[in-house]
């Protein structure tokens, strides 16, 4: 065969599937698999042959069932153009699973086959049956096949494969592998069992041997009645031959046959006769056909415009003006007659139904099709297209006179205003935006204008069953007591993104000629509508752009109160009298303007996938870019609202953080900012299709500048918090008192501290922002796409800064008054003489007054903020050190005693308040000491004596100071 090759050998790439059960039908791939199923001469997989299933596809692909063989195999076609190929790929032979025992008088939803399903049925009969057939593979060591038992896990077919190149675990293969079968079968077996498998195979196969010699024992009857019946038919046939006359039984069949074939000749002869004669007739009652065909179109017509099968009544009348053109046949003339009536008061149906609207594209298609294979006079095509264009404008200054009508108020500015999920219900002031000339919008809501449509056709199309739908959804929308001009610039959206597109569709269908395709027109029809098409394609470009400026001028008048002014001269007339919405833009309407921006720039995109003229593009674009801004800055306003009355929320309760408590008001700060962040991430991070880089970065910086401006604000809050007026807060106590009645809660109980208790919580919320909110709120910032702004947050921590600055001083002077205020005071007590006053016999009272009250302070700060504690102790004796100098100063002599008094007096406070001693404390404590002089060791062991005895009496009161020092 080698020397017969002229083409390359097959190559098998692959097979789908890649195991199954014998009979899978398999999908064979590769390249050189034979130039036809006759090339093929050999297919075999796990060395048998599956040439009798072949199904020759190409010679890339071939379709076989797979062979009675188990395991992996190769898959090797041999052609007489290439010889013998090679393979690739493998297919893994699977065991079928047992069939279960049938009843023959059962259905069974499997096919068996016939001699499987007698074995199965009839197992237990004494039929002769052959020793080598088996239902079904058994183990030949009498072992059950374990699955992966005992948690190991069976090998794969690929990796035995690998392992046995050459070999296979099917037993009846010819490369059976007896370890491969092990590995498969028998992973989990102890030794003790396959021994005894072992020697249950030696003894069936000394059974095997006696097999064929007990089978022709036990089915010799068998053999004996096949013989004595083949016998007879010999001898039945061979005295036939020779009884027969004249020649042998081959020649007497022979005769039978050339009778038989003499008369059928005979017979078709005469069924041709019969061809012959039903061929006249079929040609004459093809004729009356014909007739019959003219006589009954009228009525065929009237029936089939009543059903609505335009289709046929346009194939009907072509066929008749083809069949019966130029007839002098007075009878038909007169049919024909009547038909072009019919036909005529057809045109004018499809003319009226063309020009009732809302209609779908497709409707609108049929019908001007219709029309055109009718011969209809003009350009339907053009008449729908300018009738659709006044239907959009009617609709247009239709919704506009309804929100605008007199007594007209769905919404009244008094009335609480829902408002949607995740935006605060904070009310506004409201303040002017200012206004560009932009354009585009879309919505959920529709009206249904029928008065200005006209009247519609007796069939509902699914575009007018979803107009009335959508009618329902604005109803709905009303019902939620959404403002006035929201909803207004729902419903103009709406209808420009459900209009607009197949009004687009219609007129491109129309110059691109796709509108006319399948209708045959005359030439003179032809040119005409080619010259029409021309000439209007421009006209058709200012239809659009009209409608897109009425829509956005509606938009833009109703969204900015300066938009109508600054309107051209023709635009202001074309859109007449506008009446301004009496809602407030800022209150009841801002809320609603992220899903008015989500809906317009959905509008926006369905329009710039449309491919609009540039101009009709570019209005839509700017006015959703004009949105956008609108709701930002709407947002921001109201989120800055929302912070400058933060400070009539502030209810001074307070919760533990790290180092302190804090109010609710960085918390209640920190929502509003991350609220309105999230909320605009849609509108000002993600920038339209086709917007200019110019429109982006102008957006992003205006929402910088209104971030900076939230921030000065909460500044602003805390400081009137920190410094305002107390009958300000008493005035906000009576507030919070009269809402908590409102609302059952708290009715009676005045929340507000004490102004000094005050200032340590503002306090402690400033340290708290600039150390958590804040950076938390610039990592917002930044994470969602905002532009990174280090000096905004620079300036605002130097404003945070300052603020607390402010605050502790005005704490530490409020706290320094009273504490100052008693040493002078307390050094002179009972006309107290520095020169001749007696041995001291303890520390003196103002000394204890002024720890005590430090004691206070301490205990104060403390309990709002152990970080400041330090802080403001530090200062208090800064001050106390510098008055206590000051009055030593003025001292002109010290006897020995008053020297004792000062000495014990300067070092009390030393120690007592060591750990809040700072560099200047210090160094005045010192120059106190310097100005008594030198003291001898008898002074010093008094000093030492009272100090003790003042420890003793005052131990527990101070260890407050102590507490804090071994904290720290």
């Amino acid at each position: 065969m080698s020397g017969s090759v002229d083409l390359p050998v097959p190559v098998v790439s692959g097979i789908s599937p890649r195991e199954g059960v014998p009979g899978t039908r398999v999908t064979i791939r590769g390249e050189n698999l034979g130039t036809d199923k006759k090339d093929v001469i050999g297919l075999t997989i796990h060395g048998q042959s599956c040439l009798a299933s072949l199904e020759y596809t190409s010679s890339k692909k071939l379709v076989c069932q797979t062979p009675n063989a188990f395991g992996q195999g190769s898959i090797i076609v041999t052609t007489l153009s290439g010889g013998e190929g090679t393979c690739t790929v493998s297919f893994c032979g699977l065991e079928p699973e047992p069939s279960p025992l049938l009843d023959p008088l059962e259905e069974s939803e499997e096919w068996m086959e016939e001699d499987l399903a007698a074995l199965t049925i009839h197992g237990h009969s004494k039929k002769p049956q052959s020793p080598v057939y088996t239902r079904k593979m058994i183990d030949p060591l009498g072992l059950s096949w374990d699955e992966g038992r005992g948690g190991k896990r069976k090998p794969s077919n690929d990796n035995l494969g690998e392992m046995f190149p050459h070999g296979s675990g099917n037993l009846l293969a010819q490369n059976f592998n007896p370890a491969w079968f092990l590995l498969e079968k028998h992973r989990t077996t102890s030794f003790q069992d396959l021994k005894s498998g072992l020697r249950r195979l030696e003894m069936e196969v000394e059974k095997s041997d006696q097999a064929p010699i007990k089978f022709i024992t036990d089915n010799l009857e068998a053999f004996l009645q096949c013989y004595d019946t083949l016998s007879d038919v010999n001898e039945l046939l061979i005295r036939n031959e020779s009884e027969s006359q004249g020649g042998t039984l081959t020649d007497r069949i022979e005769e039978l046959l050339r009778a038989s074939t003499r008369n059928a000749e005979s017979l078709f002869e005469g069924v041709l006769k019969c061809k012959s004669r039903a061929d006249a007739t079929r040609n004459a009652l093809t004729v009356l056909q014909r007739y019959r065909f003219l006589f009954n179109l009228p009525k065929s017509i009237e029936k089939n415009i009543r059903n609505g099968e335009y289709d046929i009544v346009t194939n009907d009348y072509e066929r008749a003006k083809s069949l019966f053109a130029g007839t002098q046949v007075k009878v038909f003339k007169k049919v024909l007659e009547e038909v072009e009536n019919q036909i005529h008061k057809f045109r004018d149906d499809l003319h009226k139904k063309l020009h009732v609207l809302p209609s779908s594209l497709e409707e609108q298609k049929k019908t001007i099709k219709y029309l055109l294979e009718l011969d209809c006079e003009g350009d339907p095509a053009w008449d729908c297209i300018t009738n659709t264009h006044q239907w959009l404008l009617r609709l247009l200054f239709n919704c506009k006179e309804e929100f605008q009508a007199p007594g007209r108020r769905l919404y009244s500015p008094g009335e609480h205003t829902p408002l949607p999920p995740t935006l605060d219900s904070t009310d506004g002031q409201g303040f002017s935006s200012a206004y560009h000339s932009r354009g585009h919008t879309r919505t959920v809501s529709e009206v249904s204008f029928a008065s200005s449509a006209g009247s519609l056709s007796s069939q509902a199309t699914p575009a007018s069953r979803g107009q009335q739908g959508s009618a329902i959804k604005i109803m709905c929308a009303r019902d939620t007591g959404r403002p006035n001009r929201i909803l207004f610039v729902e419903e103009l959206t709406a209808l420009i993104s459900e209009s607009l597109p197949d009004f687009w569709k219609l007129g491109q269908a129309y110059f691109s000629g796709s509108l006319f395709q399948g209708v045959l027109f005359s030439g003179e029809h032809q040119q005409q509508m080619l010259e029409s098409c021309g000439n209007n394609k421009n006209r058709f470009e200012v239809m659009v752009q009209e409608i897109v400026e009425v829509f956005t001028d509606m938009v833009n008048c109703s969204l900015f109160p300066d938009a109508h002014g600054s309107l051209s001269k023709s635009r202001k007339e074309r859109l007449g009298e506008w009446v301004s919405f009496d809602d407030s833009l800022h209150e009841s309407s801002g809320a609603w303007l992220p899903l008015i921006v989500r809906q317009i720039r959905e509008c926006v995109g369905s329009l710039q996938n449309l491919v609009l003229p540039d101009k009709a593009v570019g209005l839509a674009q700017q006015l959703a870019f004009n949105v956008r801004t609108l709701c930002a800055d709407t947002l921001f306003y109201r989120a800055t609202r929302d912070i400058e009355v933060l400070h009539e929320r502030e209810d001074w309760r307070v919760h533990a953080e790290e180092g302190g408590i804090v109010t609710s008001l960085p918390i209640l700060f920190e929502n509003v900012v991350v609220e309105v962040l999230l909320t605009l991430k849609e509108i000002v991070i993600e920038s339209d299709p086709g917007e200019s880089k110019e429109n982006h970065e102008e957006l992003l910086k205006n929402s910088v500048e209104h971030y900076r401006a939230l921030l000065e604000h909460f500044v602003c809050c805390l400081d009137y918090l920190a410094f305002q007026q107390e009958d300000d807060l008493h005035e906000e106590s009576l507030t919070l008192m009269s809402r908590g009645s409102t609302s059952g809660s708290h009715a009676t109980e005045d929340l507000s501290p004490p102004s000094d208790e005050r200032l340590l919580m503002i306090l402690s919320n400033l340290s708290y922002v600039m150390s958590q909110v804040i950076p938390q709120l610039f990592d917002c910032f930044v994470s969602h796409g905002y532009p990174q702004c280090p000096e905004i947050l620079e300036m605002t921590m130097e404003q945070l800064r300052e603020l607390g600055e402010r605050v502790f001083q005005e704490y530490i002077s409020r706290k320094s008054e009273s504490l100052v205020g008693l040493v002078e005071p307390g050094m002179q007590v009972g006309f107290f003489d520095w020169e001749q006053c007696s041995e001291p016999e303890e520390v003196r009272s103002y000394v204890k007054d002024i720890l005590l009250t430090l004691m206070v302070v301490h205990a104060e700060v403390y309990a709002v903020s152990s970080l400041v504690v330090r802080r403001v102790l530090s200062r208090l004796v800064e001050l106390l050190s510098v008055e206590m100098l000051r009055l030593l100063r003025e001292v002109e002599a010290f006897s020995y005693n008053g020297i004792l008094y000062a000495i014990i007096e300067l070092t009390v406070l030393q120690e007592t308040l060591s750990f809040y001693l700072n560099d200047v404390s210090r160094k005045n404590f010192q120059r106190c000491i310097e100005l008594l002089g030198e003291t001898n060791m008898e002074a010093n062991m008094r000093v030492r004596e009272l100090m003790m005895e003042f420890k003793k009496r005052t131990g527990l009161q101070l260890r407050c100071f102590r507490i804090q020092r071994d904290t720290t």
